[in-house]
């Protein structure tokens, strides 16, 4: 749990950052002390940035912060379709995850057991059905 703490940690601080650029932006447009012209379409570009950023990622994880806290988690089951080049994320049923990539070694055609959360889907466990499956029948 303590990836999805520092994952919304460090949204939550790019937030902040483009937050406190656009307002020196916009403060920078009020006294009219661009050096080009066009830099002055600058705010609008960062608050598209801030905004897909907030929506995206921040609001997400924050809402999850509950399903965390509560342990309240949502289930799916499913084959893993794709598994993201930096092994952060993962594809099920069209649906992508994101896992910490230290904690879980998983791989494309896998049938897995995910729960995960319901705003941002951060996975919280990961299991291959296969291993679960193969244990029950050796009994």
């Amino acid at each position: 749990m303590q990836y999805f703490w520092i994952n919304l940690g460090v949204h939550l601080l790019i937030s902040l950052v483009l937050l406190i650029i656009f307002l020196w932006a916009v403060k920078r447009n009020r006294q009219h002390r661009w050096p080009k012209g066009f830099l002055f379409l600058l705010p609008t570009v960062l608050m598209i940035f801030l905004l897909l950023q907030v929506v995206l990622f921040a609001v997400p994880r924050v809402l999850d912060t509950t399903t965390v806290l509560r342990s309240t988690y949502r289930i799916e089951t499913g084959t893993i379709e794709s598994v993201g080049v930096l092994k952060h994320n993962i594809e099920v049923g069209g649906v992508t995850y994101y896992v910490n990539p230290f904690e879980f070694d998983i791989s494309e055609g896998s049938e897995v057991i995910i729960k995960y959360t319901p705003y941002a889907h951060y996975a919280y466990s990961i299991e291959v059905k296969g291993e679960t499956e193969d244990v029950s029948s050796e009994n």
